[in-house]
């Protein structure tokens, strides 16, 4: 007998033969690779686990459960969403600077905001746009590569200046 007729091996289970050294087994083994795959498979438990949670979602409770949760998720981003949004929104500061300002000179720093965003668009402000505080128009200075909005009375709000101009659009406000 020659060594491939001593490795050829006749399956236990369906009684074809097979090789083992071309099945890579070692020398006990007694089933061809399909009748071993077919007895693992047998140990494999079922899927006892995703039966379950498919009682649970066949059944009314189940379903109202999910239905519930999926509610109550909704509500939660719903009552988050000024939240997102507010956090997605651009804050620009009320000032330049760390200057402590009242009520009535904040008001004035927001009305250079507004003035600032018209010289961005290449606009003057107009006449009506006053201080205040002493109800001036606010005083435009143009120069050869710039304009000025300054107002008209920043001593009475206890300071130097307080400007804005289209190259430095935020106010700024110097003691």
């Amino acid at each position: 007998m020659t060594d491939k007729e001593n490795s050829s091996v006749i399956c236990k289970k369906c009684g074809k033969p097979f090789n083992k050294e071309e099945q890579g087994a070692d020398i006990e083994q007694q089933y061809c690779s399909r009748c071993m795959i077919d007895l693992a498979e047998q140990y494999v438990p079922e899927e006892t686990e995703m039966s379950k949670l498919k009682q649970i979602r066949k059944s009314k409770i189940g379903t109202v459960l999910l239905w519930v949760i999926l509610l109550a998720c909704l509500s939660i981003i719903a009552i988050q969403i000024p939240s997102i949004m507010s956090a997605l929104e651009e804050e620009r500061p009320a000032r330049y600077g760390v200057q402590s300002t009242d009520a009535v000179t904040d008001q004035c720093i927001n009305n250079l905001w507004h003035i600032s965003k018209l010289l961005q668009e290449g606009k003057l402000p107009g006449k009506d746009i006053v201080c205040p505080l002493s109800k001036k128009p606010y005083v435009v200075i143009t120069t050869e590569d710039d304009v000025i909005v300054r107002c008209p009375n920043p001593e009475e709000h206890g300071f130097k200046e307080i400007q804005v101009s289209k190259r430095n659009p935020i106010p700024e406000i110097k003691k």
